[in-house]
């Protein structure tokens, strides 16, 4: 008789549970050719104006939410990605999960955040057959804007132009996809959204030139930032970001003799790519 793994020592579950964990990786770099052509799309989303949507259920809703939400923070862009869960705002700590069953609700979820035939929507399923996910991918592909699924199982749709797939497996407790699915679908949203900021000039090589100044620890941060940019000395560099509340609008005036206005507006006509205005 097979033992239960109940009956394993914590240790073991832990060592376990950590060894099965990695295939998660494996799977996402199998699946890197689509995210890559996902990144791209995302670009040239923004390039054209648009916006960025994802879209899930459960966990994999949860995670669209959350990379969406350190956007802000991040990389100084409060609009530009946004998080669409089944079941609003509340499903976020408290599971309901019914509503995923429901394909007419996805794509009035999405209608309501205000999307639009220039942005592109992104499902994110582990099964990639969540109802609620397919409803608003169908709609968004009706309206004529692109459309992409992160899924962690194989799936073909005519409406979607994207689908990356990070085929998981079996998961360590078998259906909870809140663990390797949900870490293939963090590490690609990850990927997606932080290489589109990086292309787009919201970063100056790896640093987070973009990060909102928001505390003491960010100011200092952001400081630092400016500092190893221009040269400048560390306490020239706090002045001018707890001054001018963006590490970018402060190295533009070091290095360019600007006030702050100027140095803003030459951001704002470079479309806040830092890289394109620091070396114009």
């Amino acid at each position: 008789m097979k033992k239960l793994i109940n009956h394993f020592d914590t240790k073991k579950l832990v060592y376990l549970m950590f060894q099965h964990g990695k295939s998660a990786f494996d799977a996402v770099e199998s699946a890197l050719p689509e995210v890559l052509a996902l990144t791209e799309a995302v670009i040239n989303t923004i390039k054209g104006r648009g916006k960025v949507f994802y879209i899930g259920a459960g966990t994999s809703g949860r995670i669209g939410v959350l990379d969406a939400s350190e956007i802000f923070p991040t990389f100084h862009e409060e609009a530009l990605f946004n998080g669409i869960i089944a079941g609003g705002k509340d499903a976020l700590i408290k599971a309901k999960e019914q509503v995923e069953d429901f394909s007419d609700m996805g794509e009035a979820d999405l209608k309501k955040a205000g999307f639009t035939a220039s942005d592109i929507a992104i499902g994110v399923s582990a099964s990639g057959k969540t109802p609620y996910v397919l409803g608003a991918l169908k709609y968004a592909n009706k309206i004529g804007a692109k459309t992409a699924l992160v899924a962690c199982r194989k799936v073909n749709y005519a409406f979607v132009d994207t689908i990356a797939v990070a085929e998981t497996g079996e998961e360590f407790i078998k259906g909870s996809t809140r663990l390797n699915a949900g870490t293939a679908e963090k590490l690609i949203l990850n990927i997606v959204s932080t290489i589109s900021m990086v292309k787009l000039g919201r970063t100056y090589d790896n640093l987070m030139v973009a990060v909102v100044p928001t505390n003491k620890k960010l100011v200092k941060r952001a400081a630092e930032i400016v500092s190893k940019i221009t040269g400048v000395p560390i306490g020239r560099a706090e002045a001018l970001v707890v001054e001018t509340k963006d590490a970018r609008v402060a190295c533009l005036m070091i290095k360019k003799n600007l006030s702050a206005e100027e140095a803003f507006r030459l951001l704002k006509e470079k479309e806040f790519n830092f890289v394109e205005a620091y070396e114009s």
